[in-house]
């Protein structure tokens, strides 16, 4: 290597210069994990060298084997952090060995460091973006089989995992264009992908082909060869249709999936990470690579039941992120019964997929998301659960028929959409069961209803009633912002006189609470914030529900992390 300014993968060791996603590979390159070569363009790289840096990179693309073309990918300070993930919110860009299109290539991957969406996000999520990234450089892999893994482990190992898989590029499960082969710990089969189109790079000679040529696909270790027709070649990708499947086999073998979560495995226990996002790829001499490791930074809900046919008021699909919301249908589908151009209020967006295209509208801060296809390892869904969107991929399609500003309910965590009933469609409605949970309003009322709710989140101000009310509320949370005051909480003679236990509670997972009073203690409740609870008044809730009314609007579970 001739220049300073383009260093090896391998030796990417400062997050500042060099990114998060690009350290984490070094650090799994030392301990031995399959990560493909590469080089890293620092952030603090100037325009004007830009030039220079591309022939550095060229020189050593003529080393390696980029048959199949190169690929640069973000590499950002703040990216793939614990707490905030920027799924898709950068740009990747694969692109021949050529230098005007490497050229092209790495400025557009340099460009996406600040967008609206991303600024939106990083609000968020209380990180502050940088203006700058690094970009990193390796060869195309061209694989049979792709995917994304999503695990948790403790002292024994990996405890859950979900894992999609698509033949070719990962592409389209991060992008919930399409639904892949889907591996959970807690199903003994998978659930067949359904994916109508392979991305795979090509060759420069393939990328030429016009639609309709024949190509041959990788194979699968073992597996007899498979050709299939161009749709079309674009960005150095080709867009091939999918065959029919050679047989009954699953895309990924239980052989390959074992070894595939032991890798995920090592690489969490080298990231010092209790949980993990992967993405790897499988090429046809059965080989993995890691072509990324992250944190999750929220766990994947589980599978819901097998999904039943919608019957007009009910429709079943694939948790995404937990929750419920309740709000207006709103379409983002060229195929729905009717498009509408501004979002409503804390409506339901209805979409084909939750891709990147969608982020503007999830950082709006819907209701819930329906999408009629992906799945929860998707960029999208891992926003979703961040921000706490309930959200559920794969659902039919006869969703698209359902007429703007019908109310829906989405339920991430059981992996369904219902037409919320109306007070005039049923007068005499049931309120909903509260027993065990913390109930979220924007007002304290004046009188907290008799419903059995272990708990009352004041969202209207960061400060302490004036009086907790002499009721039969189980507990009240008090809203705390971080760099805010704490609110201030009970003392020993309001103790006395209001045993009602009153609690903290945090809307983000970082920064840590302040110092607490005696009699108060911190959880930690992942995807979700942080919670001062009193150290007397028994175990936390068991979910957040937000009212409207008498409805139920918005509906998270509380799972407090495992202390440490």
């Amino acid at each position: 290597m001739h220049s300073v300014e383009v260093i090896r993968l391998a030796n990417a060791i400062d997050p500042a210069l060099h990114g998060g996603k690009a350290t984490a590979l070094a650090t799994m390159i030392h301990h031995g994990l399959p990560v493909p070569d590469g080089l890293v363009l620092p952030a603090d790289l100037p325009d004007d060298r830009l030039t220079s840096a591309v022939s550095t990179v060229l020189d050593w693309a003529t080393s390696i084997d980029t048959r199949y073309g190169i690929v640069a990918r973000s590499s950002a300070p703040a990216e793939d952090g614990r707490e905030a993930s920027f799924a898709g919110l950068h740009t990747s860009r694969f692109t021949p060995t050529h230098p005007e299109a490497l050229l092209a290539a790495v400025r557009e991957v340099r460009a996406s460091a600040m967008t609206p969406a991303l600024a939106a996000y990083a609000a968020r999520r209380h990180v502050r973006p940088t203006p700058h990234l690094a970009v990193l450089v390796q060869p195309a892999v061209r694989p049979h089989t792709a995917g994304v893994l999503a695990a948790a482990r403790d002292t024994d190992g990996l405890r859950s995992w979900a894992l999609d898989a698509v033949r070719g590029l990962a592409l389209p499960v991060v992008d919930g264009s399409q639904r892949g082969e889907r591996h959970h710990s807690t199903r003994d089969n998978p659930t067949p992908a359904e994916q109508d189109v392979i991305l795979l790079p090509g060759t420069v000679d393939e990328l030429r082909q016009p639609p309709g040529e024949w190509i041959a696909l990788p194979a699968a270790h073992g597996q007899p060869p498979q050709h299939t027709k161009i749709q079309t070649s674009a960005a150095g990708l080709l867009h091939l249709y999918t065959p029919a499947p050679i047989s009954d086999a699953h895309l990924l073998t239980t052989s390959t999936r074992n070894r595939l979560l032991r890798l995920a495995g090592r690489a969490a226990a080298v990231l010092n990470l209790d949980r993990i996002d992967v993405e790897w790829a499988v090429t046809a001499d059965d080989t993995i690579h890691i072509l990324q490791a992250r944190p999750l930074t929220s766990p994947v809900p589980d599978p819901a039941p097998d999904a039943l046919p919608g019957d007009g008021s009910v429709w079943h699909g694939i948790p995404a992120a937990p929750g419920r919301g309740t709000g207006p249908a709103h379409h983002h589908h060229p195929e729905a019964i009717a498009l509408t151009d501004e979002t409503p209020a804390r409506a339901v967006l209805i979409c084909d997929n939750i891709g990147p295209e969608a982020l503007p509208a999830l950082l709006a801060t819907p209701a819930a998301i329906a999408a009629t296809s992906g799945g929860p390892l998707s960029h999208a869904a891992i926003v979703a659960r961040e921000i706490g969107i309930p959200c559920v991929t794969a659902l039919p399609r006869e969703l698209l028929k359902v007429k703007p500003g019908t109310q829906l309910t989405v339920d991430g965590t059981a992996g369904t959409v219902r037409r919320a009933v109306t007070a005039e469609e049923r007068p005499h409605r049931q309120p909903p069961a509260l027993t065990g949970a913390a109930v979220v309003t924007p007002t304290r009322p004046a009188a907290i209803p008799s419903d059995e709710r272990a708990a009352t989140l004041l969202l209207h101000t960061p400060t302490r009633p004036a009086a907790i009310p002499s009721d039969e509320r189980a507990a009240t949370l008090l809203l705390h912002l971080p760099d805010d005051e704490l609110p201030l909480l009970r003392n020993d003679t309001e103790a006395a006189s209001h045993p009602t236990p009153v609690g903290v509670f945090q809307p983000s997972e970082e920064p840590p609470l302040p110092p607490l009073p005696t009699g108060y203690q911190e959880h930690h409740l992942p995807g979700l914030g942080r919670i001062a609870w009193p150290t007397d008044a028994g175990p936390l809730p068991d979910r957040l529900v937000a009212l409207e009314g008498r409805q139920a609007i918005h509906e998270r579970p509380i799972r407090p992390a495992k202390p440490t």
